[in-house]
């Protein structure tokens, strides 16, 4: 009698609905997953204006990295176009994306219990162009590799919204689920352990900085990936983003104070909680020290 082969159960991301799924449940499958899809976190109006609004960095961004660094060119993807400074280009990432209501409750559960204010790490357009081959799997909060180890906190809430359906074939986020609870950061997925974030516009996948990640290949001939990262850090570790060298100071005045905050326009302070003042300017909050409020 032949044997059978074994077959191996491929991983897949859980789907929530933002409008009808609690946070507590959001909170729940990251606690599992490392990452959740979260449907409906943008409508359709929004993903037009936003696409509206930035389509003209779109056009003039080329694709790749300006750096002959093999390295940083192996990361970015030599068929992604990347660029930031999107609180100064889209009033509409200010209002929808910036300060998205669950995006800031998860980041209330999972960062504020570690420090006085979080702010944006990055926000950032990485629009995968067709032929492109596979980013290699990372964790973000790499960047700060004291911050990133099987016993560290989570250090970095991030989404991946989805500006256009999400697909295998045009390189749909690749996510190992449960990676950030390896003991070993070292070991590398492998394929069986790798499913992709397949979603339709207006969807997010929700993650922390310590799950395995990365953009996968788009294998169509004509059919960009538009994908719209947003990440938020501790208020006193360094982010990825210079978030408020990228916004004007006559926009920023335009901006809440929330919005400042996240950006980098209000400084840290942890003066509650027995700790002192970052980003400061002759030791004022920012719009203070740089003379707004004259």
């Amino acid at each position: 009698m032949a044997m059978q082969s074994k077959q191996i159960a491929q991983p897949n991301l859980s789907g929530v609905d933002a409008n009808t799924d609690p946070l507590s449940k959001i909170l729940e499958i990251l606690a599992r997953d490392g990452g959740v899809i979260v449907h409906n976190m943008l409508t359709s109006d929004v993903v037009t204006r936003l696409k509206n609004e930035l389509d003209p960095t779109t056009e003039a961004t080329q694709v790749g990295p300006k750096t002959e660094h093999k390295t940083v060119n192996y990361f970015w993807g030599e068929k992604t176009k990347r660029f930031t400074r999107l609180a100064q280009r889209s009033q509409t990432f200010a209002d929808e994306v910036l300060v998205h209501p669950i995006l800031l409750g998860v980041s209330d559960a999972l960062l504020k219990p570690h420090c006085a204010s979080y702010w944006m790490n990055t926000g950032q357009m990485m629009i995968v162009m067709p032929s492109g081959n596979p980013q290699y799997m990372h964790r973000d909060s790499d960047d700060w590799p004291k911050m990133c180890s099987p016993t560290t906190e989570v250090c970095q809430v991030s989404c991946m919204f989805a500006l256009s359906d999400f697909t295998v074939e045009n390189g749909a986020t690749r996510v190992a689920p449960g990676s950030h609870l390896w003991s070993d950061y070292k070991r590398e997925a492998t394929e069986d352990e790798i499913t992709q974030a397949v979603m339709p516009a207006g969807s997010g996948m929700i993650y922390t900085g310590k799950v395995l990640h990365s953009a996968g290949a788009n294998k169509t001939h004509n059919e960009p990936r538009y994908g719209l990262h947003m990440s938020y850090i501790y208020g006193w570790l360094t982010p990825e983003e210079a978030g408020c060298l990228g916004v004007t100071e006559e926009r920023a005045k335009q901006l809440t104070p929330r919005q400042q905050q996240l950006l980098g326009y209000r400084c840290y302070d942890a003066s509650d909680i027995n700790g002192g003042r970052l980003w400061t300017v002759d030791y004022e909050d920012v719009p203070v020290g740089l003379g707004w409020t004259q």
